[in-house]
């Protein structure tokens, strides 16, 4: 089974319609293909901050109902470990991208996964990391 770690990029694409976000069907996809049991899905806890931040300046009035339906879906979360942290600084030195950044592809690192995420900017920056995959060229199954 592959393993999967899903950035807020893509976690917001699952409670947006496809009217306001681009590859919202290959989300929706790699949603389906989780629930199904064909994937395995995760995230460092960091996620819940980052998409409700999103969230409260979006969508306020819909922000505490959209992350009920996150927050039921029990994405596995990857602990941020000593190596995890190690990995972060030397990818925030090398690479110019934030902690919070680094820590989803540490944590595809962790689980032995790819990250996958619609940041362009963030895949293009790590490219030379091959744990990295940009939403758009996602293939489902």
């Amino acid at each position: 089974m592959k393993k999967y770690v899903v950035d807020a990029s893509v976690i917001i694409k699952w409670v947006l319609g496809d009217e306001r976000e681009h590859d919202h069907e290959k989300a929706m996809s790699l949603l389906d293909m989780w629930c199904e049991g064909y994937v395995d899905i995760s995230a460092p806890a960091l996620w819940r901050y980052e998409v409700g931040n999103f969230l409260g300046r979006s969508i306020n009035e819909y922000a505490s109902e959209k992350m009920d339906i996150l927050s039921d879906l029990n994405i596995k979360e990857v602990e941020l470990t000593d190596g995890i942290f190690k990995l972060c600084f030397t990818w925030m030195k090398d690479y110019s991208v934030t902690f919070y950044d680094a820590s989803y592809l540490a944590a595809a690192f962790e689980i032995d996964g790819i990250l996958i995420t619609a940041d362009e900017k963030l895949a293009n920056k790590m490219k030379k990391i091959k744990r990295i995959l940009l939403l758009r060229d996602f293939q489902s199954i």
